[in-house]
This record gives C-alpha cells, structure tokens and sequence, in this order.
C-alpha cells in the first residue's frame, strides 16, 4: 500500500509538472537548506494540496529549521495520508513535545503500538517512558520499557539506563545497580547516566563519589541534577567536599538561587536559614525551591514546612503529606480521633512520620506522670516516703482513650472487653480501692476494723470461705452476701458473720461480701478484705489474685513471727508484675521484744532489696490487735500498738495520694485491655500482610505476563493455533452439515447464520483462552491466572475478538477452513490488555495495619507490667491480668 501511494503520489505530481518543485525540495534539504526545502513543498501543496509527498518534504524542512509548529501541522496532515507508518506518530510525538502539543503523548503511545516497524516503537516507547518518569511515575514507566524486546546481543544501554531509572523512583536500589552494571563506560558527554550514578553513591553512603558524579551531571545540564546535588551538598559535613561543590556552582553563577542558598546553610548547620532561603524562593514561584523544601520538610519531619508549602499551594504536596497537615491542624483543633483518622490513610514512605504524630496525639491524651512506673523498693533504705515518687497527678483525656479503646475493640468484635471499658468508665468516678492482702491469720479484717475505727469487717471467719469482702460508704450500716445461683441477702454488721457460717454449713458459696457504713473516710477509699494465700483450698489464692484487678493499691500485711516467706515473696512478685503499688505492713508486733522486732524489720528491708520487690514507703511494724482496742476507746493499748506511724502513713501516702494511684489504677487496667487488644490487632493484622502480599504478587505477575504476552503475541499465535487443533476439528464436525447444503442458502439462511456463530463461540472461547492462560500462567504465582476478576474479563476478551470474526465474515461456517493466526493473535493481545486492566488496579493496604498501628500507639502510652522474678511468676500475673479484663 505504501508503495502504491508514492507511486500515485509521483504521477499526481508529475502529471501537474511538480516534479521539478520536489527535485528542488530534496536538493536543499540534501545541501542543508531547509528554508529553500520548504518554499518548494509549499508550492507543491499549494497546487497539490492533499500531495502526501508535499507533507513529507514540508514535516523534514520544517523540523530541520526548527520550526516545531509548522512540523506538528505538516506531520498530522501527512499521518491521516499513511497512518500505518510509525515514524511519521513518532516525530509527530515528538516534535508535539517541543511545543507542549495535547497530542503528543498520543502520537507516541499510536507510535508504540506499530506491530512493524520496532526501531521507530522501540524509540516510541522510550520517549513515554521518559514522560513518566518526569512526571513522577516510574511504574508506569517501567510498563513501557517491558514492551521493548529483550537485545538477544549486547545489553541496550538505553533500556538498562531507564531502567535504572526507574528503579530509582520506586526506591529498588537492587535492581537498579544490576542495571547500571549494563551501561558500559560512560560517554564524556552523558549527564543522565552521571546523575544516576550519583543516586546510587548517595544511597550507598559515598558522599564524595555521589558529589562528583552528581556534579558532572550538573555541568552537564542533566534534568534533575540541581536538586540532587542541592541534597547531597546539604547533608554534607566535609568542609573541602563543600567548597568544590560551592566552586562549580559559584562557575555556573547560580550562589544566590534559593536552592543553593539551602544547600550551603543546611551543610553549616543553619536550618532555619535554610528553610528562610527555600520559602523565598517558594514566594517567588520557584518549583525548584518548592521541590526542596519539601525535602527538607520530610528529612527533618518539619511540619511547619510543609504547612508553608500547602498554604502555598497544596498541589505542591503529595497526598500523604497533604494528609499529615490535615492530621495536624485536626489535632491543633483538639480532634484527635479525627486526626488519627487521617494519619490511618499515611501507608508510603512518610508513615514514620505518621506514626510519630499518631504517637503525639494519644501521649497528648495520656501525659507522663512524674515517677511513672516506679515500684520504689523505699522499704529496703529506709526511704522518706513515696509522696515525691507518685509525683503530680497528670490526669488522661479518658473519654478520647476509652473511646480510642472502644473503637478497637468494636472492629475487633470482642465484646467482653467493651464491657470491661465500660467498667473503667464507671470507676473513674468511684474512690480509691485498696486491696488488704496476706496470708490468712495475718490479721487484714482487724487491720480494716482498726482503719476505720469500727467492727466492721468480720474476724476469725475459718479459712475455708473464699470470700472477697468488700467494704465502701452507705448513710446505713448493713452488709449484702451475694451468692452463687442464689438470692442476694442482707443483713446487719452484727448478723454477718454468723451469715456465713450458715451458708457454709448449707453448702452455698458466698460470691462476694459488700459492707456498707456510713464512715467518712470511705467515702475517699474502698477497702478489699482479701481471703489468705495460704489458705488450704486453692481457690482462696484465685479469689485473692482478683483484688489485684480491682484495686489501685495493696496494702501487704506480714506476721511479725514469720515475716518474708517464699510464698509471700512470690504473691509479693505477682503484685509488681501487674504494676500494682504495694506498702508493706509487719503486724503482730507485739508478740516480739523490740530487739526482735528490729531485727525482723531489718529481714523485711534486706529481703525487699535482694528480690527487688518494692513498698510505697518504709514497712512499719504494728499491732493491728492492740490499734483496734485503741481506736475503740483503750489508750494505753492506742499508745502500744504503734498505729500513729501507721494512721499518718496511711493518710498521706494513700488517702492523700488517692487521685494519683487512682489514675495509675486506671492506667494500669487500661494498659491490660490495650495489650490484649494489641495482641488481636497485630495477629489480625498479620493475616491481612499475607493476602496482601499474595495480592500484591499476583499484580506483578499479571503486569509482567500482559506485558509478554503483547511482546511475544505474533510468535505465539502459530503454537497456540496448533494446540487448539482438537477444538477446531469438533468445530468443524458440529459445522460438516452446512457444508452440504447450496451456496445461497449458506449465506443468507439467518438460522444457519446464528448456529455457526454459537458453535464458533462455544468450541473456541474456552480452549483458546485456556491456551493464552497457560503462557501467560509463567510469570504468575501458580493457579493465580483464574482467580479474582482478571480471568473472566479475559476470557470476555477472547469471547469479543472471536465474536467480532464471525460478524464480519459473510459465511461464518467457511471460517473452519480459514486460517486463524491472525484471530488468534487478536485474542492474545486481548487476552494481555485484560490481565494489564486487572494489574493496574491498586492493592489496598492491608485493613487492619492501621488498626494494629493504632494499638501499638495507645499501648506504648499506658504502662506496661513490670517483669516478676521468675517466669513462671509472670505467667501467673498474666492470668490474673485476663481476669480481670
């Protein structure tokens, strides 16, 4: 066809007495005359004007005169003449360039598509490729050089150098040194390969090579070399390797441009003079300084930064940066929930960044405590009390935590732990608890009795009643016994304890035991009676282990006549481990002589500083016998019981310490429903990175068989065409009675018609699908070319191209006949543009990564249990840890 129209083209212009005019025209482009060239091929348009040859000499003389529109205008006109011929789309393209033309990129990508002609696609696809790249797209880019053939000779350096490229701008440093070991020697005048060569010295950590290469690149005029040496320059902290740069650049007159200014500043440590020379150039307009700038913000997580950039013009930020301003401003405004929102959709390379503002916002909702944390061993020195360890009480944003907790445990479907929130809820508003612990006969319900200056808890209850006894402030005195499976009871103080000896003998088990007075001092501290540890059913110590979840503070009571024994060190360890404060108490001190007493607090402290277990304040030894008598009336037995050490400790460590261990309290069961939810998130979240990496493969896998498909599809028409033989040969079985029947009805019998068009479809659509699935099953993940949505839209694909054949043919039954390589071909180039379609579609990050994130953040805030002495101590208080959530 093409030589039929020069031919045609000749005798139009010979026939019109031109040929002297096109004689000319080539003469002068020959002799390097393309303004005398073009006069000649305007007068041929002007007496021929559709003459595709008078096209062709203007498009030549025009482009060598650099007259880039007059070469757009002439090269469309000559493309509608012969638009089969791909160098025409390519210069078009390419001088559409030059002039920013809209269609340029489309003159190129028609040119890229030329199945001939592969020196001027392979150029085609080069140029898209470089569009892509300067705008920031390097996977897009990529797909383009994955069209060109692979050089069965030499490497091609122009591929290899893109594709380095391109490696650099998706930050795959590996693949990018393979490509750059393909360049060969650099020519002397090959900035783009200096500049990429400047990339990989920088990543590897060689400033001084990077800033040669880099340099060389500039002198060079290599797009993008400014702005890299600009950030090489200022991370520099060489002073020689600094004024070399600062000498070529001084050379190039280029000192007072903003992004210079920068560098220099930012490579003597002026940051902030840096940030000033940037965002005057950034006033300015200039793309280069905003460019910078918002390098500099992200290197140093300037946030001020990238806020002048976005009041500037927030196009100038990519989206993820746009988001960390909004997260910020949200913040600002006092919406954390909103601003953690914002930082969730943070995924690229600034979710460091986001983590550390996610972390801002919870630690803003949950400020330190001076002493966090602290189990002061004070007992074991002799310390002056835990008034300064507590410190100031920094009370948390708790309605933004638990409704932080609240969300993650709603998406995580545990409900248990939302009721276990809600009890938090409804205990910030309740008074300090204090859980009274030891072993049984260690005299807790005396100790409360002595406390409250009352008989209010019961005493010498035998030790086989599990009971918690929990006593809290009511204007009347009385007691409720909640049992298992029966009626609650109540009962005045007096009655009490014979209740329970009543319900023992009867076999039912009292759950718990509320004593309500109407004592001031409850009405700032409830008080736990606990059952003893070394009581002989293990379901006492089970039942004592959950006052620790219910209490803020314990106060430890040990017999002065058997103080620190391993079981109490181990229960003692328990306590420290869920984080739980404890003050140490030696009752029974007036069973010992005072040097006996002395020494048994001298045991106390050693044992306390060998197993570094820890007591709010130094033990006190006293008489809880003698303190009760005393509270109740009797001042010789008040004078010996000690309790004045005790009262004052008790008052000013925990009642006046109450809105401080309360907060530690809550922060401590707060911690507990955060590890556990952490725990759900990070496992869900670990399921979540494993589909999405299979997802993530099967994308590349889909990219890179649609992509070899299109390349390879004319070699593999012939083999694919061969191996559906079978089907065609049952296609032609089905079609054998049409071949009987007369000519005319063949082709005018519209039922013929439609049967030979269904068989078609239905014999060749699956095998010849099936065969392009196989080829293309090389480069995926094995079984993955038929899941998920790619699969059916390529077989609808092939379904199309075979259902198009049949259309357009008069006798759709002769087709058995006909060979179908071509058809085939279609189908495969069908086939690959549905797998390319399907890849191009984004793989979400995995659902629950943010929320793992987001309870990694609130669990780094709260405070984490202490480690007990020994593993297997540990274990137990993890237990006692998921009880009480």
């Amino acid at each position: 066809m093409e030589a039929l129209s020069r031919f045609f083209g000749r005798v139009e212009i010979l026939a019109l007495g031109l040929e002297e005019e096109r004689a000319a025209a080539e003469a002068a482009l020959a002799k390097g005359d393309p303004l005398e060239a073009r006069e000649r091929a305007r007068t041929i348009l002007s007496s021929l004007p559709g003459s595709a040859v008078g096209f062709a000499l203007w498009a030549e003389a025009a482009e060598d005169a650099w007259l880039d529109h007059e070469a757009v205008t002439a090269l469309v006109e000559l493309s509608k003449k012969v638009p089969w011929r791909a160098d025409v789309w390519l210069r078009l393209g390419r001088a559409g360039l030059r002039i920013e033309w809209q269609g340029a990129r489309e003159a190129l990508e028609r040119a890229a598509s030329a199945p001939e002609e592969r020196d001027a696609g392979r150029e085609a696809l080069l140029e898209l490729c470089d569009l892509d790249l300067a705008v920031g797209d390097p996977e897009r880019a990529q797909r383009w050089l994955e069209r060109i053939p692979l050089s069965l000779t030499a490497p091609d350096r122009q591929v290899a150098l893109r594709r380095a490229e391109c490696a650099l701008g998706l930050g795959d440093m590996e693949v990018a040194r393979e490509a750059v070991g393909q360049l060969g020697e650099d020519g002397p005048l090959d900035g783009r390969a200096a500049l990429v060569r400047a990339h990989l010295a920088l990543s590897s950590g060689a400033p001084e090579e990077a800033l040669d290469a880099g340099l060389r690149a500039l002198v060079l005029d290599a797009r993008g070399a400014a702005p890299l040496c600009a950030a090489i320059v200022s991370a520099l902290r060489d002073v020689v390797l600094v004024d070399r740069a600062r000498d070529v650049v001084r050379v190039l007159e280029a000192l007072d441009e903003p992004v210079w200014a920068a560098a220099f500043a930012s490579a003597e440590g002026r940051r902030e003079d840096a940030r000033k020379a940037l965002a005057r150039g950034l006033s300015r307009g200039d793309r280069v300084a905003a460019a910078a700038l918002l390098r500099l913000s992200v290197e140093t997580r300037d946030l001020e930064a990238l806020k002048l950039l976005a009041a500037r013009d927030e196009g100038l930020l990519p989206e993820e940066l746009r988001r960390l301003v909004e997260a910020s401003r949200l913040s600002a405004a006092g919406q954390g929930a909103r601003a953690l929102d914002a930082l969730d959709a943070v995924t690229g390379e600034s979710a460091a960044w986001a983590e550390e503002m996610r972390q801002q916002v919870i630690g803003g909702w949950l400020p330190a405590m001076e002493g966090e944390g602290v189990a002061e061993a004070a007992g074991s020195t002799g310390g002056a009390g835990a008034a300064g360890a507590l410190g100031a009480v920094r009370v948390a944003a708790w309605p933004e935590v638990l409704s932080e907790l609240r969300r993650s445990a709603k998406l995580l479907d545990r409900l248990d732990l939302m009721g276990a929130i809600e009890a938090l809820a409804v205990e910030r508003e309740r008074p300090l608890r204090v859980a009274v612990v030891g072993e049984f006969n260690a005299g807790k319900s005396t100790f409360i009795n002595a406390l409250l200056g009352e008989d209010v808890a019961p005493t010498g209850v035998l030790p086989t009643t599990a009971t918690l006894h929990w006593v809290a402030w009511a204007p009347d005195p009385f007691a409720r016994v909640v049992t298992r499976g029966g009626p609650d009871r109540l009962v005045p103080h007096e009655q009490l304890k014979g209740t329970l000896r009543a319900l023992e003998k009867e076999g039912a088990q009292p759950d718990r035991v509320f004593i309500y007075a109407p004592i001031e001092r409850l009405k700032r501290v409830e008080i736990l009676d606990t059952p003893g540890f070394n009581a002989p059913d293990p379901d006492h110590a089970a039942r004592a282990r959950l006052a620790f979840a219910e209490a803020h503070v314990a106060v430890w009571l040990l017999d002065a006549t058997s103080p620190m024994k391993e079981s109490e060190r181990k229960v003692l360890a328990q306590l420290q481990a869920l984080g739980v404060p404890a003050q140490i108490l030696v009752n029974k001190a007036d069973r010992l002589q005072p040097v006996a007493l002395e020494e048994v607090l001298g045991h106390v402290r050693a044992s306390l500083l060998e197993t570094r277990l820890g007591s709010l304040s130094a033990p006190i030894a006293f008489s809880a016998k003698l303190s009760l008598k005393g509270r109740m009336g009797d001042e010789a037995a008040l004078a010996a019981s000690g309790w004045g050490a005790v009262e004052a400790l008790f008052s000013e460590q925990i009642v006046d310490q109450s809105e401080a261990l309360r907060e530690r309290g809550l922060r401590r069961k707060a911690g507990q429903i955060a590890g556990e939810l952490l725990a759900l998130a990070t496992a869900r979240a670990g399921d979540d990175r494993e589909v999405s990496r299979r997802a993530r493969a099967r994308v590349e896998g889909l990219r890179l068989a649609g992509a070899a498909l299109r390349r390879e599809r004319r070699t593999l028409a012939a083999s694919i065409e061969q191996a559906i033989a079978p089907s065609r040969k049952a296609l032609a079985a089905d079609l054998r009675p049409i071949a009987e029947l007369p000519e005319e009805r063949k082709h005018r019998d519209p039922g013929l018609r439609a049967y030979a068009q269904e068989r078609f479809l239905a014999r060749l659509t699956g095998p010849l699908s099936t065969e392009i699935a196989a080829v293309a099953g090389q480069w995926m993940p094995e079984g993955s070319v038929t899941e998920g949505a790619a699969w059916p839209r390529a077989q609808a694909q092939v379904r199309a191209v075979l259902m198009g054949t049949v259309a357009v043919h008069a006798a759709p039954a002769e087709l058995v006949d006909s060979a179908l390589e071509g058809v085939v071909e279609a189908a495969i180039d069908a086939f690959a543009m549905a797998l390319l379609s399907e890849a191009e579609e984004p793989v979400p990050p995995p659902p629950s990564a943010a929320l793992e994130l987001r309870a990694q953040a609130v669990r780094a805030a709260l405070p984490a249990p202490q480690e007990a002495g020994e593993a297997g101590e540990a274990g137990e208080a993890g237990e006692v840890g998921a009880s009480a959530a």
